[in-house]
C-alpha cells in the first residue's frame, strides 16, 4: 500500500469520516472525508509561495490547464467542461497556495476530471511552450511593425480589472505593510506593473520547485472509491522522490516599523474626490494554531459589524467618519488579520477615526458586551455553519477542502475548521466569563503589531498610469532595431497563428469524456402542494428534508403596481429588516432577528410565463430553527406591518452602505449589470429588475441619498409607508413553506393568524409594463478594463428547443472564449438564450470594445460555418445537459418548484428539452444562423468601462453616463 493510514477521525458536523493518509515515499498528505454524499469532490493543492509581485502563482494556475502531456490540446480544462456532467470545476489561488477542485454527481466522470487534473498540475505543456505563459500572462503585442506596441495577456488584464476595486488595494496594502518580512507583503494575483518582468525561466523554475508530490495536499470528498483514487494519483506520484525543503511559509511576525501608511487610489478623471477616501486600521491577531480564537474573532466580528446598530459600526457611523463601515477577521494564510475600515471619508478623519475605535473597545472592555449581542452573534453563525453544512448550492467537498487548508498547510491538523459546533459550545460557555472583552483586550487595544492606513482617491490616476505605461512601451519600442521589431512581430503573429489554429483531432480524442449513453432524460418532479390561504391567495407547501430548518416565504402581489413604483419597491426591500419598527428600536429589532432566527430579508422577483404575461411579487423570505418558527413568523409580520421610516440619518446611513455594494459590483459583476441593463431596453421583465435592483436603482438611491443629506425626507418616509400599507393586504399574501411533511399545516395555520387582521382591498387593473428607452449606452467607470454587453428579445425569433441549448454551450465554450478571452485578452466571456426569450452576449475585464462587438456581430457567421465532429457534438450535448443535472439544496428545490409553477413550466417540459438536446445533430446547430442574425439586429449595446476608451469609441454610444 503506497497510501499509508495516519489516523481516522470522526467529523460529526459534516456528516463525514475524516481518513488521513500519508503517501510513504513522497510524504504527500490525503485527506479522505468519507460519507455518502453523490457530488463527490477532488481537490489538490500546493503550497505556492509568491517571491515578489508578478503574478507567478497566479499565471501558473490558468497555464496548467493549457495542455499536458497526456492531453496536449490547448486548453484540455475548456474541452473538459464541454464533455462533462461535472458540478464545479475551476482553479483558485490564493496569498501562499494554489488548489484545483472539481466536483461531479457521476463516478465516470468524476474520473475523468479528476485524471485530467492530475496530468495538468505534474505534467504541462507550459514548460516546452512559451507561448502558455505569453498568452495566460503577458507579451508584447505588436501585429505589425508599425502599429503602437502594448501589453496583452489574459491575467494582465483580469489584474488591471481587479486593481480598480479600493477594497482590495486596501486589503493589500494592509496585508503587506503588516506583514513586510514575509512573502504576504507580495500580491499573488500579479501587480499589472510587475506581470511583464515574469519570464519563462522563473516559470519553469517555480513550477519544478512547488508543484511536486511532496508539497501537495489532496482532499477526496463523497461517495467514491478510494481504492481508485489511490491508484489514479500513484501515476503521478511514484519515483518523483521526496523533496529535501519543506517549503516553509511560516515566519516571525514583528511590529512594522512603519505604522501610518498612506496611498492612493484611482476614481475617475475629473470627479470630485471629496468624501471619497478610505481610512483602516489592521491587526495581526493570530496563527493557524489558534483554533478557538479563529471562531472566537469571527464571533468578534458579528458582535462589532453585523449590522449598522452594532456597537463599533454604530459608533464610527453616528461619529460621521464615513458612510460606510466594515471589517472583521481576515485568513491571510499562516497569519490572521482583523482589519475596521472606514468608506466614503476624508483624510483628515484619521485621528478622530482612530480615537473612535479606541475609546468604543476601551468602553465594551470596562462595561461588558451585552449578553444578548453575544448570544445573537454565536446564535448567527451557529445556524449559517449548520445551514451550510446541509446545503448543495455549493459543492461541499470544495468548501470543506479549503476549510481543511486552513490549518493543514501549517502543519496543523486538517480537521479544526470542520468541527465548529465544538468550538462554538465552548465559546458560549466562555463568553460568560469575559472570553470576548478579553479577546477585545489582547487582540485589539493591547497589540502594537498593527498600521493604519489612509488610502486617497486620486482623480484620473490609472488613466496617467495608462499614459506611462502606454509611453514607456513607445519609448521602448523606438529604442529597438529593425530586426528586434521584426522578432516581436513574428512572435505576435506566431502566437496569433497558434490561437487560430485549431486542435489536431487526435489531441481532442485524447480527452475523456462521456458517452450519450452515459446520460439519462430523468428530472425530479419536486413537490408542491396548493392550498388556499386566504379568500383569493394560496399556500405553496414544498415538501423537503431541511435539517429541521423552516423556510418561509411571503409573497405580495404587485401586478397592479406601475413602472415607476419598482424603484421605491426596490429601495423598501433594502431597508426592510433593518429599521426599527412600533415593537422594537433598531438595535431590538437586529438582536430578536439573530437570536430566533437565521435572517429575514426582501426583495422583488417577477416571474414571466410561457406567453409572456408577467407575474411580480414582493417577497419578504425569513427562515429559523423548528422550535424557533412562532417567533419567524411573529418578526415578520411586525416587520412587513410595522416598519417606521421616521429615522431619517439610519436610512442614510443604510442607504451609503447600498450604494457601496453597488459600487462593489461594479468592480466585480459589471458584466452582468451591462447584460441586464442592456435587456432591459427590449425586455419588461428585466426592465423592472433593472429599476428594482439596477443601475436605475443605484442612481435613484443616489439622489435619495442627497435628499436626505439636505434633510429633505418627509416626502421619502410617506413613500415608504405609503408603498408598505399598500402591499399589505390580504388580496396580495401568498405563501411558500419549505420544509417536513408534517409542520405545513401547523405553519400555515400559524400564519393565518399572525396575518389575519391585515386590511382586503381588491387588486385594481393589472399595470401595463413596457420596457426601456432603446439606446445604445457607455457608463464610465473607475476602470482599466471594460465590460461590453448587448441585449436582444429572441422570443418569436430564435427557438428555445434542445439544439438551442447545445449551440449555447457551442458559441460559449469555441466561439467567444477563442475570440474574446484567448485572442481578445478578456478575462471572460458569456453567452446567454433564456426560455423567456432574453438573449445576451457579455465579455468580462476586457482591454477591447469594437472589437469585441465585431465579434458579436460576427457570430451569425460562425454559425452559418460551425462545422464539428460527430465526437465534439457529443462533447457540447454532454456539457449543456450538465446545468440540468447539478443537485440543489432543499430550498433551491422549494424556490424550482414555484417557478415552474408561475412560469408554466413542467418536469415533462425539461424532459421533452433533454430529449432534444441527445438528439442534436450538428446541422441543426448551422439552421440557427439567420435567426440569430435577426435577433442581434435588434440588440442594443451598453458598456461599462474605462473613460479614455469609451471617449476614443463615442461614436458607438448614443448616450455615455458617469456612473459613480
Amino acid at each position: 500500500m503506497t497510501f499509508r493510514k495516519i489516523e481516522t477521525h470522526e467529523l460529526p458536523d459534516i456528516q463525514s469520516t475524516g481518513h488521513l493518509y500519508e503517501h510513504e515515499e513522497t510524504g504527500a498528505q490525503v485527506l479522505h472525508l468519507e460519507n455518502d454524499d453523490k457530488n463527490k469532490a477532488f481537490t489538490i493543492g500546493f503550497k505556492t509561495p509568491p517571491y515578489n509581485d508578478n503574478g507567478i502563482t497566479h499565471i501558473l494556475e490558468h497555464s496548467v490547464l493549457n495542455g499536458s502531456k497526456k492531453y496536449p490540446s490547448k486548453e484540455p480544462f475548456v474541452e473538459l467542461i464541454k464533455g462533462s456532467l461535472n458540478t464545479f470545476v475551476n482553479a483558485m489561488t490564493f496569498s501562499d497556495k494554489t488548489i484545483y477542485p472539481v466536483a461531479s454527481t457521476n463516478h465516470k466522470d468524476f474520473k475523468h476530471l479528476m485524471g485530467v487534473y492530475l496530468d495538468a498540475v505534474f505534467q504541462p505543456l507550459f514548460i516546452e511552450n512559451p507561448q502558455i505563459l505569453a498568452q495566460e500572462g503577458w507579451h508584447y503585442h505588436l501585429e505589425n511593425a508599425d502599429d503602437e506596441l502594448i501589453y496583452k495577456g489574459v491575467v494582465y488584464n483580469e489584474m488591471k480589472g481587479a486593481f480598480g476595486s479600493p477594497e482590495r488595494l486596501l486589503h493589500h496594502q494592509i496585508k503587506s505593510q503588516l506583514y513586510p518580512n514575509s512573502i504576504y507583503r507580495h500580491e499573488s494575483g500579479g501587480d499589472p506593473a510587475a506581470i511583464p518582468s515574469l519570464t519563462q525561466d522563473e516559470f519553469i523554475d517555480f513550477h519544478k520547485t512547488y508543484y511536486h508530490p511532496s508539497n501537495s495536499f489532496t482532499i477526496l470528498y463523497g461517495d467514491l472509491d478510494i481504492d481508485t483514487a489511490f491508484k489514479d494519483m500513484e501515476e503521478y506520484f511514484e519515483g518523483k522522490g521526496k523533496l529535501e525543503e519543506n517549503n516553509d511559509v511560516s515566519f516571525e511576525v514583528k511590529q512594522p516599523e512603519t505604522k501610518d501608511i498612506e496611498a492612493t487610489y484611482s476614481i475617475t478623471a475629473g470627479d470630485d474626490a471629496t468624501d471619497k477616501d478610505f481610512l483602516a486600521i489592521g491587526w495581526h491577531v493570530g496563527l493557524p494554531e489558534d483554533t478557538l480564537d479563529s471562531f472566537g474573532l469571527q464571533v468578534l466580528e458579528e458582535i462589532l459589524f453585523g449590522n449598522n446598530q452594532s456597537p463599533l459600526q454604530k459608533a464610527l457611523l453616528d461619529a460621521e467618519i464615513g458612510g460606510d463601515i466594515s471589517g472583521g477577521a481576515n485568513e491571510i494564510g499562516y497569519p490572521t488579520a482583523f482589519f475596521v475600515s472606514a468608506k466614503y471619508s476624508n483624510s483628515d478623519k484619521m485621528t478622530k477615526f482612530k480615537d473612535v475605535v479606541k475609546d468604543t473597545l476601551t468602553t465594551l472592555v470596562k462595561d461588558g458586551i451585552d449578553k444578548n449581542l453575544i448570544d445573537a452573534a454565536l446564535n448567527k453563525i451557529t445556524f449559517n455553519t449548520k445551514e451550510a453544512a446541509i446545503s448543495e448550492d455549493n459543492p461541499r467537498g470544495v468548501l470543506y477542502g479549503i476549510y481543511a487548508l486552513s490549518t493543514w498547510l501549517y502543519g496543523n491538523a486538517p480537521y479544526a475548521k470542520l468541527e465548529f459546533s465544538k468550538y462554538l459550545d465552548e465559546l458560549a460557555k466562555l463568553a460568560h466569563d469575559g472570553y470576548f472583552e478579553k479577546l477585545i483586550e489582547e487582540k485589539l487595544l493591547n497589540n502594537d503589531f498593527r498600521v493604519d492606513l489612509t488610502l486617497k482617491a486620486e482623480p484620473g490616476l490609472n488613466d496617467k498610469t495608462e499614459e506611462e505605461t502606454h509611453a514607456n512601451l513607445q519609448d521602448f519600442k523606438a529604442g529597438l532595431s529593425d530586426d528586434e521589431i521584426a522578432d516581436i512581430v513574428n512572435r505576435t503573429q506566431t502566437l496569433m497563428e497558434r490561437q487560430n489554429a485549431p486542435d489536431r483531432p487526435e489531441d481532442l480524442a485524447k480527452i475523456p469524456t462521456l458517452k450519450r449513453e452515459d446520460l439519462n432524460t430523468d428530472v425530479e418532479d419536486y413537490p408542491l402542494e396548493t392550498s388556499r390561504f386566504f379568500d383569493n391567495t394560496d399556500f405553496y407547501h414544498a415538501e423537503q428534508f431541511t435539517g429541521g430548518i423552516d423556510y418561509i416565504r411571503l409573497y405580495f402581489d404587485i401586478r397592479d403596481f406601475e413602472s415607476e413604483d419598482y424603484q421605491i419597491l426596490g429601495y423598501l426591500s433594502n431597508l426592510l429588516a433593518k429599521l426599527g419598527t412600533e415593537k422594537y428600536d433598531i438595535a431590538t429589532l437586529q438582536t430578536e432577528l439573530d437570536t430566533h432566527t437565521g435572517g429575514i430579508h426582501a426583495d422583488v422577483s417577477v416571474f414571466e410565463d410561457q406567453s409572456g404575461e408577467l407575474h411580480p411579487y414582493f417577497v419578504l423570505a425569513g427562515k429559523a430553527l423548528e422550535n424557533s418558527v412562532d417567533r419567524l413568523i411573529e418578526l415578520m409580520k411586525e416587520i412587513i406591518t410595522s416598519t417606521q421610516f421616521d429615522e431619517t440619518s439610519e436610512i442614510y446611513k443604510l442607504t451609503q452602505r447600498f450604494i457601496s455594494n453597488f459600487e462593489g459590483k461594479i468592480n466585480y459583476q459589471s458584466h452582468l449589470i451591462a447584460v441586464n441593463r442592456a435587456l432591459s431596453q427590449v425586455k419588461p421583465m428585466a426592465k423592472l429588475e433593472e429599476l428594482a435592483s439596477g443601475i436605475d436603482q443605484f442612481n435613484f438611491m443616489k439622489d435619495k441619498r442627497d435628499a436626505l443629506k439636505e434633510d429633505k425626507a418627509e416626502e421619502l418616509s410617506k413613500q415608504f409607508s405609503d408603498t408598505l400599507k399598500r402591499l399589505t393586504n390580504k388580496e396580495r399574501l401568498n405563501v411558500l413553506y419549505v420544509g417536513e411533511g408534517e409542520r405545513s399545516k401547523v405553519v400555515k395555520e400559524k400564519l393565518q393568524d399572525v396575518f389575519s387582521n391585515l386590511a382586503s382591498e381588491p387588486l385594481v387593473d393589472t399595470a401595463n409594463i413596457k420596457a426601456g428607452k432603446v439606446q445604445n449606452e457607455a457608463h464610465v467607470a473607475a476602470q482599466d478594463v471594460n465590460y461590453v454587453g448587448q441585449g436582444a428579445d429572441a422570443k418569436g425569433t430564435l427557438p428555445y428547443n434542445g439544439p438551442a441549448n447545445v449551440l449555447t454551450s457551442a458559441i460559449r465554450f469555441d466561439y467567444l472564449w477563442n475570440e474574446v478571452r484567448v485572442k481578445g485578452g478578456a478575462y471572460g466571456s458569456l453567452y446567454t438564450h433564456q426560455l423567456n426569450g432574453s438573449f445576451a452576449l457579455g465579455s468580462y475585464r476586457d482591454p477591447n470594445i469594437s472589437k469585441t462587438l465585431n465579434v458579436y456581430k460576427n457570430l451569425p457567421e460562425y454559425v452559418k460555418n460551425v462545422n464539428i465532429s460527430e465526437e465534439e457534438l457529443n462533447k457540447y450535448i454532454i456539457g449543456t445537459m450538465s446545468p440540468l443535472e447539478r443537485p440543489k439544496s432543499a430550498v433551491s428545490k422549494g424556490l424550482e418548484a414555484l417557478s415552474r409553477l408561475k412560469t408554466g413550466r413542467t418536469a415533462a417540459d425539461i424532459v421533452q428539452l433533454k430529449e432534444e438536446i441527445l438528439a442534436t445533430k450538428a446541422e441543426d446547430l448551422n439552421a440557427f444562423s439567420s435567426d440569430i442574425e435577426k435577433v442581434l439586429d435588434n440588440a442594443t449595446t451598453v458598456v461599462i468601462g474605462n473613460k479614455a476608451q469609451i471617449d476614443k469609441e463615442k461614436d458607438l454610444f448614443d448616450e455615455v453616463y458617469k456612473l459613480y
